[in-house]
């Protein structure tokens, strides 16, 4: 690895711990502290259960979309590379390393250009199924808030920042999905993508699962027919997603009251638009950007700080938690990239 790849990576890390650093200085330790023991571990258990059943529809998801294939996978295989491919994500800035998915399919003799095909589709629909979720949001947050909580975010040129910062994440969500369609329909963008498959480093890091674009292109084309069939099972994520906050939100005490802005919908809306800026790439998986952005909606609506920070930190911790399943297919698959070099033969003494 390059020194200008080092500094980058520890750049990333300073400013994800001056980010939290922030956070904690702004909400207190010793609040966040007190809020984070007094949390109901009925409904983490609930939020839990919630994202594993997420993570099992991305793995029926992902089946399919390899079945389109005629290609026949495990379901617990496919179940671990489902869990290493968002780990790698939830520690690689802009979750940009959920792309390595397919280097965790190959103990099960998946074709990397079909796998890759098929994993940026997916997520070609995802993004575009978000941008949805995330129009809805400002819709919501636009109706429910007084203006006089978002003029207190301050303004630029006469507009709310808390609109701006929302519909940025939006932006984002929309230009990630234009661009990964690009990737996967385009003939002039897979020229270019060829050009980054064949950077020296890249395709070392990744076993050259980028390489093979004519296999790729074909594939690519085939996995159209997939698109019904993975936008139903991205829809049913996203209202699992809406029940997991939904009972992260009942974990820290946030729903317990009569305030009806508090609902499975107001969450179902709200998250793909604030999840939006864990793809901002300025630290990995936008840690500490995407918790200071829960605070802030939160804050429209008039949650205390202390709670929406417990809330982004429960919500962040679920995920790594619960991915770390997928730690021994990561080993597994790089042990196979990278085998250990022996000699073969001792070096001779000096005469």
């Amino acid at each position: 690895m390059k020194s200008s790849q080092i500094a980058r990576i520890v750049i990333q890390v300073v400013v994800m711990i001056a980010i939290f650093a922030a956070l904690l200085w702004y909400v207190g330790i010793g609040s966040l502290y007190k809020a984070l023991l007094n949390i109901k571990i009925e409904y983490l258990v609930a939020a839990f259960a919630c994202y594993f059943g997420i993570n099992l529809l991305f793995t029926v998801r992902l089946r399919r979309v390899l079945g389109k294939e005629g290609i026949k996978t495990s379901f617990g295989k496919t179940l671990l590379a489902q869990y290493a491919g968002m780990l790698t994500s939830d520690v690689t800035p802009g979750r940009s390393g959920y792309v390595l998915t397919p280097l965790y399919l190959r103990d099960q003799n998946v074709p990397t250009s079909k796998s890759l095909s098929g994993i940026l589709g997916i997520q070609t629909i995802e993004f575009l199924v978000k941008v949805v979720g995330g129009i809805g949001a400002i819709a919501l947050l636009v109706e429910i808030v007084p203006a006089a909580n978002w003029l207190k975010l301050g303004t630029f040129a006469g507009i709310s920042l808390g609109l701006i910062v929302a519909a940025l994440g939006v932006a984002l969500m929309l230009t990630g999905a234009i661009i990964l369609a690009a990737f996967t329909w385009s003939e002039r963008a897979i020229s270019v993508f060829n050009r980054i498959a064949n950077w020296r480093f890249l395709k070392r890091f990744t076993g050259g699962i980028m390489s093979k674009l004519e296999e790729y292109k074909e594939s690519s084309q085939k996995n159209r027919k997939a698109i019904p069939e993975i936008t139903g099972l991205t829809f049913a994520c996203w209202v699992l997603k809406g029940f997991e906050w939904y009972f992260l939100s009942l974990a820290v005490g946030l729903s317990l009251g009569l305030n009806p802005v508090f609902t499975w919908l107001a969450f179902f809306l709200i998250h793909p638009l604030v999840t939006a800026l864990a793809f901002v790439p300025i630290t990995p998986a936008g840690m500490g950007v995407q918790e200071f952005g829960i605070v802030g909606i939160f804050g429209l609506m008039a949650v205390d700080p202390v709670v929406g920070a417990a809330f982004a930190l429960l919500a962040r911790g679920l995920l790594i938690i619960e991915d770390l399943a997928g730690v021994p297919q990561i080993v597994r698959s790089t042990s196979a990239l990278f085998p250990a070099n022996k000699s073969s033969a001792e070096t001779p003494p000096n005469s």
